[in-house]
């Protein structure tokens, strides 16, 4: 077991690397450029989509970033969401939580933020906050359970896989096929 919080980081980091995600750190919440980055490798100019009311998303000021670097932003409060969603090239959202030994991240729905941000879209680009990263299973169960229960909560390893296809591993069947994650480390 990792105790260590900057330990646990590289630990996730490692195990998400291994689930076949790229990852990034950004340290402090003055700027976006990892996820920018990212997302602009995936959707250079196409459309985006994001959760509103997102505390992680905003304090990185991710929509106007995006705008910045011409990329269309599609709001999860847009009349149009359902009908765009599934023409948006990435999904951006903030994990609830992060499991260092298993390298995944929790992503918690709700009005604002649903599941399909990270399931419709063929790439999906998810911010985790350090202190959201906890060493095991059972202490992310912990941490969730000692909170209001979201509607959902959604646990992302990686990209999309199967073997069921002729026994030949699939990457994107049943979602994205490329997961970055980006973990913040705020300023001290």
């Amino acid at each position: 077991m990792v105790s260590n919080p900057e330990d646990q980081v590289d630990t996730f980091l490692s195990a998400a690397a291994l689930n076949m995600c790229a990852t990034h750190r950004l340290s402090g919440y003055g700027g976006a450029d990892a996820v920018v980055a990212a997302v602009t490798l995936h959707a250079p100019g196409g459309l985006v989509a994001l959760p509103v009311g997102d505390a992680v998303l905003d304090a990185l000021g991710i929509e106007a970033a995006l705008g910045s670097a011409g990329c269309e932003v599609l709001r999860a409060d847009d009349p149009a969401w359902r009908e765009r969603l599934p023409d948006a090239a990435v999904g951006v959202t903030s994990a609830t939580i992060a499991v260092a030994e298993q390298g995944v991240v929790g992503l918690a729905s709700a009005p604002g933020a649903p599941r399909g941000t990270s399931l419709l879209p063929p790439a999906h680009v998810c911010v985790v906050r350090s202190q959201d990263v906890v060493a095991t299973f059972a202490d992310a169960i912990e941490r969730v359970g000692s909170q209001a229960l979201p509607s959902a909560l959604t646990w992302v390893g990686g990209p999309s896989r199967t073997g069921d296809l002729g026994m030949t591993l699939t990457v994107g069947v049943h979602g994205p096929r490329v997961v970055e994650i980006v973990v913040v480390t705020p300023d001290t």
